[in-house]
């Protein structure tokens, strides 16, 4: 997420890359004459001249005490300094756990929720697993219009409030659209979260469909459910052709049930493909 840098003043809360804001913001003040990476190593107190170079580059990391540095660089106000520091952290998090933490975090401020509202409504439709199970129902020819039909339709249950809130997201998200009758049809919108962001939302969101799938596994009878699993030998040049059929029987699936206009159940298909084992490099990267 960039804007262009011929505005008047970078604006840090339109990020959500903070490399690419510090190049914004050091383009933008270079043009107008105020900065050069010596300067700004002195106004920040860096020894090196070129440190700011190498951060914007991605060969350095921040680090809390650098960070520091950085805000007196940047003259950030206090609001601009905490939204900074957890951009900083949310970019270089390792685990989808942290990036969620500090996203998290990024949503909480005002201004980017001003300027910036869709990525709230994104990350909500993301982190929650029913929000698609709602958008299925709406269309059924069965609906009759109310929160509570869709709430004590919904398995695992969820509240009245929640289906009501789900429709009013789905419609801000462009999923759905009301008809002149008053019913509902599904919209083909695009939900995007930008590639900062949309990696560990859908790591969350698969994630819950597993614990989801644990959940009711044990609760639905067999003639509603199927669930195998089987262990397999091959050779790691195997992989991506396994992927590839994995990916062209979900498309089959998709094409198969396009056709159910006014669907009566809504069924959850998932199909897991990760590696039990470690592969020979990494046991010789810890011998070394």
């Amino acid at each position: 997420m960039r804007e262009g840098t011929d505005t008047s003043k970078v604006n840090l809360f339109d990020y959500l890359d903070y490399r690419r804001f510090l190049k914004d913001w050091y383009h933008r003040a270079k043009k107008t004459g105020t900065l050069s990476f010596r300067v700004f190593s002195q106004r920040a107190g860096f020894g090196s001249p070129s440190f700011l170079k190498l951060v914007m580059d991605g060969e350095r990391n921040l680090t809390e005490k650098s960070l520091a540095k950085f805000v007196m660089g940047l003259k950030l106000n206090r609001q601009e300094q905490e939204f900074f520091r957890n951009l900083v952290f949310f970019n270089q998090a390792e685990t989808p756990k942290e990036k969620d933490f500090y996203y998290h975090n990024l949503l909480r401020s005002k201004k980017f929720s001003q300027l910036k509202p869709i990525e709230k409504d994104n990350y909500e439709y993301y982190s929650t697993w029913y929000h698609p199970v709602i958008r299925e129902l709406v269309i059924s020819k069965d609906f009759d219009g109310s929160p509570e039909w869709l709430a004590g339709r919904v398995y695992p249950p969820i509240t009245k409030l929640q289906a009501e809130k789900s429709v009013e997201l789905l419609e801000k998200l462009g999923f759905l659209e009301q008809t002149s009758a008053g019913r509902f049809r599904q919209a083909h919108a695009l939900v995007s979260t930008g590639p900062e962001v949309k990696s560990f939302v859908v790591h969350n969101y698969h994630k819950q469909l597993l614990d989801l799938t644990k959940e009711v596994l044990e609760k639905l009878p067999l003639e509603n459910r199927d669930v195998s699993a089987i262990t397999l030998g091959i050779v790691r040049e195997r992989v991506p052709q396994l992927k590839k059929e994995i990916q062209e029987f979900r498309q089959r699936v998709m094409k198969l049930v396009s056709v159910d206009m006014e669907p009566e159940e809504v069924f959850q298909l998932n199909i897991q493909f990760f590696p039990l084992t470690r592969s020979v490099d990494h046991f010789k990267e810890e011998e070394k």
